[in-house]
This record gives C-alpha cells, structure tokens and sequence, in this order.
C-alpha cells in the first residue's frame, strides 16, 4: 500500500436525489487490485462554513498534498463525501441545511454507496456541524456504521442555524 500513496486516485461525481433535491456525491479511490477484497468506506461529512470540496479534496498547486480524500484513498479507502443541501453542486432551498435535513442527506447518500460497493457498513469522519450530522446519523442509522467508525470534531454550535 506504500506506492499506492503516491498514486492519484480517481474522482467520480454522482447525483442523488431527496425528493425534488439534488445532492452531490462524490468518490474517490485508487483502482482496485485484481483479486484483493474491496477497500472499507470513509464517508467524510462537511460543516456548515464549506462544501464538501472544499472541505476535503482542496488542491494547492505547488503548495503539496492538501486532500484529505487523495490522502485517505492512499491509504486503502474508498472515499466518499457530499454536498448538502444548499452547499456546493448541490440544489439550493429555503431551507437552512440544519442537522436533520443533513441525516436526511446522508440517509440518501448512503444508499448510493451501498448500491456502488456492496458495503452495507461504512465508516464516518466529520468535522464541526459535520460531526453533529455523522453522529445525528449513527443513531438514525446504526446498521450503516462500523464498528467504532466515527471520528468527530465539533466546535460550538451556539447562535447557529445548524445548532439546532
């Protein structure tokens, strides 16, 4: 798995669907060996400050590695994140992306992933209102996380829409 480090991996861009709302979903990994099982899933879930990719798969020319889905997928995951509701390539609402709005998201999400890998646990790492998603979804959820899988940083929520 070493040289896979220094390898690129693939990015694919999906859509789902939640109702009338479009989601961005997207993948990367490094192609897979013949023969060897397939890699677990890292589900990255965004805050509410950035879109997913500019969140975790953010190029720096010159400046050295800054994705941390290049980085997780050289490590020997298939790497998934999306951009909620309002966020990014997604469609923009009257709503305000809240924590339950964002489950729905991963609910969604989730179903495309097991569809592509056949994996039906995967793992989960978000950051701020992203952790609160992650974890919000675990307990919505639980049959989809693996065991001990969710890595969480949170800062306060107080005074923000999402916080609630």
């Amino acid at each position: 798995m070493a040289d896979d480090q220094h390898a690129t991996p693939s990015r694919t861009d999906y859509t789902v669907h939640k109702g009338e709302v479009a989601l961005a979903v997207y993948r990367k990994r490094l192609p897979p060996a013949p023969g060897e099982p397939p890699p677990p899933v890292l589900f990255l879930v965004h805050g509410s400050s950035n879109s997913a990719l500019s969140s975790f798969d953010l190029t720096v020319p010159g400046a050295g590695e800054y994705s941390a889905m290049n980085v997780f997928a050289g490590l020997g995951f298939d790497v998934w994140t999306m951009d909620h509701e309002n966020y990014g390539r997604s469609s923009r609402t009257s709503g305000n992306s809240d924590i339950a709005s964002g489950v729905a998201d991963l609910v969604v999400a989730t179903e495309l992933v097991i569809r592509e890998t056949g994996q039906k646990r995967m793992h989960f790492m978000g950051e701020s209102s992203g952790a609160l998603r992650a974890a919000a979804f675990a307990m919505v959820r639980p049959e989809r996380n693996a065991p001990s899988s969710s890595s969480i940083f949170a800062h306060t929520t107080a005074g923000c829409a999402t916080g609630r």
